[in-house]
């Protein structure tokens, strides 16, 4: 099940990461967005980060020792 969830979430990092890299393209080559690109461009930032907040929080909350807590 958790191999499942990484290939997913690894597939959307993937998505994320190459729509953003053709953004970053798309302005060295053509110069500014037009305003309707740019809320797609920041949107995918934000879900971006969001992501990464989530993992974080899987993260801390994974890591615990005997007592409970670090």
């Amino acid at each position: 099940m958790s191999d499942k969830q990484n290939e997913q979430g690894a597939e959307e990092w993937d998505a994320i990461l190459n729509q953003l890299r053709q953004v970053r393209q798309q302005v060295q080559e053509q110069g500014p967005l037009p305003e309707e690109e740019k809320a797609e461009a920041a949107e995918a930032f934000r879900r971006g980060l969001a992501m990464l907040e989530s993992q974080m929080n899987d993260m801390q909350g994974g890591l615990k020792g005997s007592s409970g807590n670090w």
